[in-house]
């Protein structure tokens, strides 16, 4: 009987010693998490190139004078890294490609040269974003985790235009009528951000997640300001995947202080993110 006592006890005290040896892992402890996305967003963008000496003072609203659309859709993906129980990285890319074709009803100046009214526009703005960041949890319990974030914002962005119509050159008085007129800019800007982000699980399925992160920064010839902010919620079908959305607000502005031109862009947009999810 004392044999089979002991027999009947080793396997219970055989489960507890392995628990205490590997304790359960929270679901907010997964060490790695990738999101992949798209986005529907209210855009309005717009240039400007400025001289140094102030001659030129060109301001483009893509939306208003060049006839792209208010509505953009892209994608994005995101993969975070947990170091260590309160570290982890995160690394997102996303871009926006946005066209236009437009027979333009205003005169439009860049760089001085003035596109007379009634002239065919076509254009094009392309923008690659890379978004690191690194995020501490200085408040970690098994349902919730509030981090600070410090992080590198990098975007490169190419504004092209191409027409054919009438032009008036910097320093002339009569147009011109060219088939051939083209235009261009590029703005590559590393910006750095901080900010705040939060994750609480309602239960194994639910989780509310939120963030922000704001910058006002001069760094060489580089001025930058950055507002964003987030609040969605996640539904975790299974252990690993889920499905994710969010309400996102950002506003950006970016001027190069170039030797000859000033450029800046800026752009806002508010709008709609579903992504999935797996965490592991």
């Amino acid at each position: 009987m004392m044999y089979q006592a002991k027999r009947t006890l080793r396997l219970p005290l055989l489960v507890i010693v392995c628990l205490a040896a590997s304790p359960v892992k929270s679901d907010l402890d997964e060490t790695y998490k990738l999101t992949i996305g798209g986005l529907v967003t209210d855009f309005e963008t717009s240039l400007r190139i400025n001289s140094r000496d102030n001659s030129i003072d060109d301001k483009i609203v893509l939306e208003d004078d060049l006839g792209f659309d208010n509505e953009v859709r892209s994608a994005w993906i995101r993969g975070n890294w947990r170091m260590a129980p309160r570290h982890r990285l995160s690394l997102l890319y996303t871009r926006f490609n946005r066209t236009s074709e437009v027979t333009s009803t205003t005169d439009v100046e860049i760089g001085g040269n003035i596109i007379k009214a009634g002239a065919y526009i076509g254009s094009s703005a392309r923008t690659h974003l890379f978004d690191i960041e690194y995020m501490y949890s200085f408040f970690k319990r098994p349902n919730i985790e509030l981090g600070v974030t410090a992080g590198l914002y990098w975007m490169n962005t190419v504004f092209e235009l191409a027409a054919s119509g009438e032009v008036i050159f910097e320093g002339e008085t009569e147009p011109v009528f060219r088939t051939d007129y083209q235009a261009n800019q590029r703005l590559v800007a590393p910006l750095p951000l901080i900010g705040l982000t939060l994750a609480y699980e309602i239960n194994d399925s639910w989780r509310l997640v939120a963030g922000a992160r704001f910058f006002d920064v001069t760094i060489s010839d580089i001025d930058g300001y950055i507002f964003s902010s987030n609040l969605g919620a996640e539904y975790y079908f299974t252990r690993h995947f889920g499905l994710g959305a969010k309400l996102a607000v950002f506003n950006l502005s970016v001027k190069h202080n170039g030797v000859v031109f000033t450029n800046t862009i800026t752009y806002e947009y508010s709008g709609a993110q579903l992504y999935l999810t797996y965490k592991y």
